[in-house]
């Protein structure tokens, strides 16, 4: 179950909610694998999400009883499941990430004397741990911020030449190759590097070597700084914001910290408005509701579609009190009550504005599916369309979700 801190509706976090688990994230490490070490009921979702999402090969679980938490005794199973998974697996992973759970923290183990021994018996694989620990949603150790940061602490420590890389840090998603910035970028003779796009370790290595890291969320931003801190990279905030100032800013502050000459940012706009104007005309009177999971910034998305002409029925956000800097809170809050009614001139942006709308007209995206800028309002258009012409129950759209 998940709730705000302001008692809003809990919700069962079911396996097919349509985004991104603590596996899945860790898993852009390219050729590597994780060892959960959890109680049984918490590597439930996990395994589900896995033989789902099709990584199943890449996950295995140490199922701790309560004579293992109470010993302590399961810090040597550990060591003894990560080796037997090391010793069996072929080819062997470049990285045994330990994945623990939020007992563990409660616990307050020390991993390193794991890592360590692991790595003796194998120094061609780097070990590291992982947290999954939803009891921090609300602290100043937020889960996914913690998780960013950590899956780029264990990069070495020595910096290395800079080369023309751009990395990309902070989403779960690599943008586009058809995005504007990614065009932008190759035009210019640099390489994009998001680790979601790549297939060897060695690329999670050369994000050392990036002049620059454009971060695209904002639990990303201490993941930033780190790389900033330890190999000079200059870190730009580019947080997913849909509005056009904030793409043009965005766009603008890459050109000056690469020296590449700007585009015809005025054009992208132009025809990013057009679209979104048709798009607006087509689906006439039928009304837009959003939610916080579709988009970081609902209320933001609000304003630019309500500028092209789109009505917006309401927004449905999760923990609307919230207050920090990168995380918009101008929106409603989530009703305690699902209503369920049927409701056909309405078509709902994300799965819980669709559930709680009774919607038969869904676009199925989370956290912006990964997209950003002029590209991203352009396919958000595309979506909405498609929803228009054929509508899906929200029942349909989650089985729809699994395949």
């Amino acid at each position: 179950m998940i709730t705000d801190n302001t008692g809003g509706l809990p919700r069962y976090c079911h396996p097919y909610h349509g985004g991104w688990d603590v596996a899945t994230i860790a898993l852009n490490i390219p050729e590597s694998r994780i060892l959960f070490i959890c109680p049984v009921t918490c590597a439930r979702n996990i395994c589900l999400n896995a033989i789902n999402g099709g990584y199943k090969d890449r996950v295995d679980v140490l199922a701790l009883t309560e004579d293992d938490i109470v010993s302590g005794s399961y810090e040597e199973k550990t060591v003894a499941a990560a080796c037997e998974i090391l010793d069996t697996v072929q080819p062997r992973p470049k990285a045994m990430i330990l994945y623990v759970s939020c007992i563990d923290a409660m616990l307050g183990n020390d991993h390193s004397f794991q890592t360590e021994e692991i790595m003796s018996c194998y120094p061609d694989v780097t070990c590291f741990v992982l947290k999954m620990c939803p009891i921090t949603r609300f602290s100043g150790d937020l889960p996914l911020v913690a998780l960013q940061h950590d899956m780029y602490a264990p990069l070495p420590e020595e910096p290395v030449p800079h080369t023309d890389t751009v990395g990309f840090i902070g989403s779960n998603i690599a943008l586009h190759p058809d995005n504007e910035l990614i065009r932008i970028l190759q035009d210019a003779g640099y390489r994009p590097l998001h680790i979601q796009a790549c297939d060897r370790y060695e690329d999670y290595l050369a994000i050392r070597s990036a002049k620059v890291n454009l971060c695209l969320m904002p639990f990303g931003k201490t993941a930033g700084e780190l790389l900033a801190e330890r190999y000079g990279a200059k870190m730009i905030p580019y947080f997913a914001r849909p509005d056009f100032t904030s793409i043009r800013t965005t766009i603008t502050a890459v050109c000056n910290a690469l020296d590449i000459a700007l585009p015809d940012l005025d054009a992208m706009e132009a025809e990013t408005v057009r679209i979104l104007q048709e798009c607006a005309a087509y689906i006439g009177d039928t009304e837009l509701v959003i939610d916080s999971t579709a988009t970081l910034f609902p209320d933001i998305l609000r304003k630019t579609l309500t500028a092209c002409g789109f009505r917006i029925r309401r927004i449905y956000a999760d923990g609307v009190q919230q207050k920090a800097p990168d995380i918009d809170a101008g929106s409603i809050q989530m009703p305690l009550v699902r209503s369920y009614e049927d409701n056909e001139n309405v078509i709902a942006i994300g799965m819980a504005a669709s559930s709680f709308a009774g919607a038969d007209k869904t676009v199925n995206m989370f956290y912006d599916n990964g997209e950003w800028g002029h590209y991203a309002l352009r396919m958000l258009a595309a979506r909405i369309r498609a929803a228009y012409e054929h509508p899906r129950s929200a029942v349909q759209v989650r089985k729809e979700a699994r395949k």
